[in-house]
């Protein structure tokens, strides 16, 4: 490698390293500044990153530099491992339920294929976020076993859709500062009655959206705690697990990320170099995960989430 390429290699390297070390310590800031909490929901894709810049740059450069990249990258690494560590608690005998959360994209997302997936999926309630009433109706259900239990509310364009193999009593509530829907369901496993939440907040791409999508969070985990069921939490979050709203939502509802144990699962974008997962359930420590699936491309720019939950063991 000629001098003047090497040196090139060398600052890009120093470069990134150095970008990705910085963005690694905003990310934990993330109650700061919203662009901060951006910041913090690409651990993997920094984990990884800084690894291998740290690599090459030890072998090609200078050794205490490329320590300070590794570290940052396995502090990374260390945020991201209990997704992949941590099990579900095993599951009793008996039946489960089956969810489905799909941000259909702002009806981006085609029908047909959307039908026909729903069908092989068996999934017992399916929430179709950013759906309107006009891209409903341009669903074929006739014979597919599902049909729409709710409205979307007159003064939105999109909306969550409850779609049950069976009639659903659907409860909509307006949460938040910018009073955005929220659909509460029951529903049974084994036996046992259940709270399910769907929810879709703002997207966190500036100060005032991240605010309402705060506000949403911490009135429904008031709702949460006044629950006397078992408790479902799901959608597209609008925020990954290292963000500072998933983790105070999770420790003040004491809710489950049905995530651990299954990987980082990432929804969005469909495009395999973001690797970002914004769609969850989170659930009651009763209950359990017995499956988690991630689904195909259909249109939209998120992948659907499939989780299977039953009564845990204990």
């Amino acid at each position: 490698m000629g001098s003047g390429l090497r040196t090139f290699a060398g600052l890009a390297l120093l470069t990134l390293g150095f970008l990705g070390t910085l963005a690694t310590a905003l990310g934990f800031f993330g109650s700061t500044s919203w662009f901060f909490d951006l910041l913090s929901n690409f651990r993997f894709q920094l984990a990884l990153g800084l690894i291998v810049v740290g690599v090459v740059y030890f072998f090609g450069f200078g050794r205490w530099t490329a320590f300070i990249f590794v570290a940052a990258g396995v502090v990374n690494a260390f945020l991201v491992a209990p997704l992949y560590l941590d099990d579900p608690a095993p599951a009793a005998a008996g039946d489960s339920l089956r969810l489905v959360s799909f941000n259909v994209g702002a009806g981006r997302a085609d029908t047909a294929e959307l039908v026909e997936w729903m069908e092989t999926s068996e999934a017992d309630l399916v929430f179709l976020l950013e759906s309107s009433e006009e891209w409903l109706g341009g669903m074929e259900m006739n014979g597919s076993g599902y049909s729409v239990s709710n409205q979307i509310p007159e003064d939105r364009i999109y909306g969550i859709s409850v779609l049950g193999t069976s009639p659903t009593v659907v409860e909509q509530l307006r949460l938040g500062s910018t009073r955005d829907p929220v659909m509460r369901v029951e529903a049974t496993v084994s036996g046992e009655t259940v709270a399910i939440y769907a929810v879709h907040p703002r997207p966190p791409d500036s100060a005032a959206k991240t605010a309402a999508r705060d506000d949403l969070f911490d009135e429904l985990a008031d709702m949460v705690a006044r629950e006397t069921l078992p408790v479902i939490v799901i959608g597209d979050f609008n925020a990954t697990p290292w963000s500072y709203i998933f983790r105070d939502f999770s420790s003040e509802t004491g809710l489950v990320n049905s995530q651990k144990g299954f990987g980082l699962a990432a929804t969005w974008p469909t495009s395999p170099l973001s690797l970002v997962p914004l769609d969850h359930m989170l659930h009651s420590e009763s209950l359990t995960t017995v499956e988690r699936d991630i689904g195909p491309d259909l249109g939209s720019d998120h992948l659907p989430l499939t989780v299977e939950v039953s009564v845990a063991s204990n």
